[in-house]
């Protein structure tokens, strides 16, 4: 990875980081328009004009066009908190489809052999028994 990517690499997580403090922020307060904007507005920041496509494709395509390991976990993590949003919005079946995407980006970027943190790992599991509580397994 060249000094220029790495710097690239950085700069996102560290906006995604912040951003998911927000996004955490508003939800306990209850402002759950607001936290899906949030979670809009870092992903736009983030992937830029990409995102209208990663949001169009399946996420096995997804993932391969993002191809690195951070953007992969980054786009998953946005999916899953735009999917934890929709449940307290009481929005079922777009919490479903959110959770089932997030973890299929997820299981993605372990299929292609990239090495994710151990947060992704803790996510997998996480969405590993809430896809299979729903009923959704495949």
């Amino acid at each position: 990875m060249s000094m220029l990517e790495r710097d690239y690499v950085l700069r996102a997580i560290q906006q995604l980081a912040r951003a998911i403090g927000r996004i955490v922020g508003l939800k306990r307060a209850g402002k759950l328009d607001e936290a899906l904007e949030e979670v809009r507005v870092t992903a736009d920041g983030i992937f830029g004009k990409v995102r209208s496509s990663l949001d169009a494709i399946d996420p096995q395509s997804a993932a391969r066009l993002l191809a690195s390991p951070e953007k992969i976990e980054a786009y998953a993590m946005l999916t899953a908190e735009e999917a934890s949003i929709r449940e307290l919005m009481g929005d079922a079946a777009r919490t479903r489809r959110g959770e089932r995407r997030a973890l299929e980006l997820y299981l993605e970027a372990v299929a292609l052999g990239l090495e994710i943190s151990d947060d992704a790992h803790a996510a997998i599991a996480k969405l590993r028994r809430k896809v299979d509580e729903s009923g959704l397994t495949s």
